[in-house]
């Protein structure tokens, strides 16, 4: 939350200055976002086969279990359009509508799975991937004009899009096979799901075109799935098939601070 200190310190500036009216027209707009925020636990899945020498049957590996709680920085750009404001009956409250597109991108974060498999008696894979994601949103947003403030305007929104998660440098391991990465032919994967986000926050017009917004958003990514390289040590392990990875619906909480601009 220290990244949103300043902010708060901009808001309260603004409602110590003289009384205005919300500067800003309906039009259109951009913005510049930045925060922090950590993923929620999720399933992760390792399912593959060991190829053994003849005349041993082959050996399917099904190791399942779930993943740690990592933390991640991410950044974005806003392209906006606001509305003129609408009554609520014939009170001073009003609602301004918005809507917006965004970009955002998920710094690498690397969430790790314990994961017992199946046979038992191979033990625990311990799996680490670590994972950027870059996202095309589309939101509505509405903003509360109240009697209380003509500065400072609380907000809700909701949005829907895509994500393209990719994993580079991903690592299976065993403590019963000590140096062995069972993704080490293939490392690398991507895959795309959709993903859905809410948003509470606040808003401070600091001058008639630019304000500043903090914002808390729970931001939701459907299930993926990524195929890595066999495991590939000639003379020390066992070939394999390709392994089939299934990652969980990911679920973060975001915590959130930008700047917007309105032309």
């Amino acid at each position: 939350m220290k990244p949103l200190k300043p902010l708060m310190i901009l808001l309260a500036a603004g409602l110590c200055q003289a009384p205005a009216t919300w500067a800003a027209d309906s039009g259109p707009y951009i913005g510049a976002l930045g925060g922090l925020g950590t993923l929620q636990s999720t399933s992760l899945q390792q399912l593959g086969t060991v190829r053994l020498p003849h005349p041993l049957p082959d050996l399917p590996i099904d190791a399942d279990g779930s993943t740690d709680r990592p933390h991640l920085a991410l950044g974005g750009l806003q392209l906006g359009y606001q509305w003129d404001a609408i009554p609520v009956g014939a009170s001073a409250w009003r609602f301004r509508p918005a809507a917006e597109l965004e970009g955002l991108y998920l710094g690498r974060h690397t969430p790790k799975g314990d994961m017992p498999v199946d046979p038992s008696f191979l033990g625990t894979q311990y799996v680490t991937i670590p994972t950027t994601g870059q996202l095309l949103m589309a939101s509505v947003v509405f903003a509360l004009e109240t009697p209380y403030s003509q500065r400072v305007f609380p907000y809700v929104g909701v949005g829907a899009g895509m994500a393209r998660l990719s994993i580079s440098g991903a690592d299976s391991a065993n403590p019963s096979e000590p140096g062995i990465n069972h993704f080490n032919s293939d490392s690398s994967a991507s895959d795309s799901a959709f993903a859905y986000q809410l948003r509470l926050g606040l808003k401070g017009q600091i001058s008639r075109q630019l304000s500043v917004f903090t914002e808390y958003r729970y931001l939701s990514i459907a299930a993926t799935r990524y195929g890595f390289g066999a495991t590939d040590y000639p003379g020390e392990h066992p070939p394999t098939d390709t392994w089939d990875v299934r990652l969980g619906r990911l679920s973060y909480d975001l915590f959130i601070a930008g700047l917007q601009y309105q032309f």
